[in-house]
Order: structure tokens, then sequence, then C-alpha cells
């Protein structure tokens, strides 16, 4: 009798295997395809958020600090960076909004005085959120594979805190060095026709007919420069002198009028033809502020001790501002201050408006040197090293002869005088170098710092 073989009682095995190792195999698909759709997912998720803190602290910084303007930027960042695939408009994709009943959600957190912060929340499809309200908050993204297990959608969500903060370093400077403010405690020219403070001691008297007259000259005015933290200095401030009018005025030694100026000699600069050329363009030197140790026994442009010439050329520097080819006025001509406008500064109106608005070519720095430290060098010839106080943004409305004055605003030399207002502008921070006081810092940074 023939013995019945046993092989086909191992028939189908194989399937069992099979089918155990398609699991296996589905179970790794779903963990590299679905897993991956969500961290590529995350990772545009998390653009969107950068790219909408950074715009909001941009417009924080240049525009409105009331945040109105600056969560609006921020949201239209945001909602402009795809995440997976879809468009990112209201209902399909992200919501960015101020209210926090969308998809994601702007802030403005608090960060320390004469500094703004911008947060943007950006969410995809966070189902079922206790802390939400539960609302289900946009479409899903997708999942493949993951539906064998009933795993029908998933979500991801970013964020990112953008913040304004004090810079100390600046390139495309203007090549004019300007004495700081100081406090004006002897006055030998009171004119209260115009500036009824004239007159008053210290800071306060200040006014742009006031000549510098300190205990060096035999006179009582004094100057304390705004490095570090210090809030008592006299020089400029962001929220008094936001949008002020200077007249940047021929300075020569012995005579510390308002507004007086003289030419830097920037770097690769030697003569009349490279100071306009400075004027025009943009020099991509470098040029930082000093710290109160500073003594600046020679020329360094990183660490705030620049060199300088006495007085200002007439011809380069009218060319240089007015040329109506190639003038740095004919660069955004239709740019124009507006007192009225929405400045960047609380309770301080003001904002360059038409043509390129803020972001003017117009718009530049100048250094701010430290009055005493010039005097006490003695510095009498043509050229001197200057200790750099501060850095401020001006924008550029003229010469003299071509703008309209404020009320008491004058000119020496109306073919030769430099008009334009006190700014913020964005600039860089350097290590190693000298900082200045919140009040002061008119040169900002923009850092994402979440």
């Amino acid at each position: 009798m023939r013995r019945q073989s046993s092989v086909g009682g191992e028939r189908g095995a194989i399937t069992i295997h099979v089918a155990i190792a398609l699991i296996a195999l589905i179970a790794f698909s779903a963990f590299v395809i679905d897993y991956g759709l969500m961290w590529v997912s995350r990772r545009q998720a998390q653009n969107a958020a950068d790219a909408g803190a950074l715009a909001g602290a941009i417009s924080l910084l240049r525009d409105d600090a009331s945040t109105a303007t600056a969560k609006l930027s921020a949201a239209k960042f945001a909602e402009t960076n795809v995440i997976w695939g879809a468009a990112n408009v209201a209902g399909s994709n992200i919501v960015v909004d101020a209210s926090g009943t969308g998809a994601g959600e702007i802030s403005i957190p608090p960060c320390g005085t004469n500094k703004g912060c911008v947060r943007v929340d950006v969410f995809r499809n966070m189902p079922d959120r206790p802390e939400r309200g539960g609302a289900v908050l946009g479409p899903p993204l997708p999942t493949f594979f993951a539906r064998m297990f009933g795993i029908n959608a998933q979500g991801v969500r970013a964020t990112a805190t953008a913040q304004t903060a004090n810079g100390n370093n600046i390139k495309c400077l203007l090549p004019f060095a300007v004495i700081d403010r100081w406090a004006d405690n002897y006055d030998d020219q009171v004119v209260t026709t115009y500036f009824s403070n004239d007159g008053d001691p210290g800071t306060a008297g200040w006014t742009s007919n006031d000549d510098y007259q300190p205990p060096a000259l035999g006179h009582t005015d004094s100057y304390v420069g705004p490095y570090g933290n210090n809030p008592s200095h006299t020089g400029w401030r962001i929220a008094t002198d936001y949008g002020r009018q200077m007249i940047l005025k021929d300075g020569r030694p012995g005579n510390y009028s308002a507004g007086w100026a003289n030419e830097v000699d920037l770097p690769d600069s030697t003569g009349s033809q490279d100071y306009q050329w400075n004027i025009e363009h943009c020099n991509e030197t470098g040029v930082g502020i000093a710290s109160v140790s500073e003594t600046c026994p020679s020329v360094d442009w990183a660490i705030g001790c620049v060199s300088i010439k006495t007085g200002v050329s007439q011809g380069p520097t009218s060319h240089g501002i007015g040329n109506a080819t190639r003038g740095l006025v004919s660069q955004d001509p239709d740019a124009a201050w507006s007192p009225g406008a929405t400045s960047s500064v609380p309770g301080r109106p003001g904002a360059v408006v038409g043509g390129k608005g803020m972001g003017s070519p117009r718009i530049r720095p100048i250094v701010i040197i430290d009055i005493d430290n010039y005097i006490a060098r003695g510095c009498s010839g043509t050229t001197c090293i200057a200790k750099v106080a501060n850095i401020l943004g001006f924008f550029v409305e003229g010469m003299c002869s071509d703008v309209t004055l404020d009320a008491g605003m004058a000119c020496d030399d109306p073919n030769k005088d430099v008009v334009g207002r006190i700014l913020t502008l964005p600039g860089s921070y350097a290590e190693g170098t000298g900082t200045v006081d919140d009040s002061a810092a008119f040169v900002k940074v923009i850092r994402l710092v979440r």
C-alpha cells in the first residue's frame, strides 16, 4: 500500500509568511513615507513661521510699532510658504491671523525696552486639540500606508519668534561725521522765537542754533556719551529725536555748532572723487561703535575709530547729493518725508513716503562722534582720528538750497550744507566692540530667537 505524502500538509505556509512580511513592510512604509511626509511638512511649516516672524519684525522696525502692520506682514509671508504642495490661503492650508481663531496665531510678546518681538505659530490640521476648543484647523495632511492601522490624518505645527535688537555695526556709511548732542548749560544765543525751550539747562535747552561751549573752552556745557547702559547720556534719543531735521554744517575746530560735520575718509578713498563716490554708492567697509574705554590711538573702522578730514568739500558734496543724473537724491527722487505718516516709534509720527519709502537708498547711516574726545585730541589739522559714539540713520532730503526747512532752522551755506532726518535703520551686531544705551540705539538687528 502506497504511503500518503506529507508535503501537501505544508501547502499555503508561504502565504502566511508573506502576509506577516507584508504587514511588516506596510508598517515600515508607513514609518518611512507617512512619517517622512510629516517631517517634510514640519520643515515647510517652520519655514512659514520663520518667514512670517522675520517679515513681522522687519515691519515692526520700519513701519508700525502699533503692531497692526507687523501682524499683517507676518501673515502675508507665512501664508505664501507652501506646506505639502497646497496653496497657503485661508481655509485650504494654513491660516495666520492675529485673533487666535484660525489655524495660526501672530502675537507681539514683550521683549525688553525699545525692542520688539513678533511670534508666529503655524498649524496644519491639528485636529481635536482641547486647548484650542476642539476645532479642526484646516485640512489634514494625508497618510497612505498608515491607513492600514486606522491613522487617516496627521498634522504639524511650528513656531518662530523674531526680535528687533540693538546693533553696533553697519556698512554703506555716508562720509559725514557729526558731533553728538550735549547738555546746553551755557547759552549766549538764546532765541525763543521758534524754540521755547532755548536757554533751559541741560539737554532740554539744546536747540539747533546752539554752540558747544564746554569747560575746556571756559564754559559749562557738558557731554555724556551714550555708551553701554547709560540712560543719563546727553546724546540723541529715538523717542524724542526720530524724524528730527538736522543740518550738516561745515565743521571747523573751535567752532562746534549744532550739526557740525566733517568728511569721513573711508578706506580706499584718496581724494574728492572717492569722497563723492562714497556719497553716491555703498562703501562696503563695516564701521562699528566704540566702547566707552576706547581711546582710538589709531584708525580701526570695526571698533569705531575713524579717519576724518576738516570741513566738508562743497563741490563733491553738492554733486554727490544733488546731481540730477547720479546724485543720491536722484536715485529715489519721489521719496519724501511726511510728518503725519505712521512711524516706527510710538508717539513720534513721521515716515518716508513715496518712491521706495522706508527702503529708500537715500536712508543711509552717519557716524556720530564723541566731541570731548575730538577736542581732547587737539584736532586742528586737515586729518584726525574720531571716536564713534553712535550711528544714526539719516534720510537725505537734499542740499539746503533745495529743501524746505522746519521753522527756526537755518543754513550757514545753503549750497554746501546737507539736510536730512534722523531715523532708525537695520545693521548688524559685532562682538568685541561697543554698544549704546537702548534709548540711543538707532541701528537695529533682526534675528530669530526661537
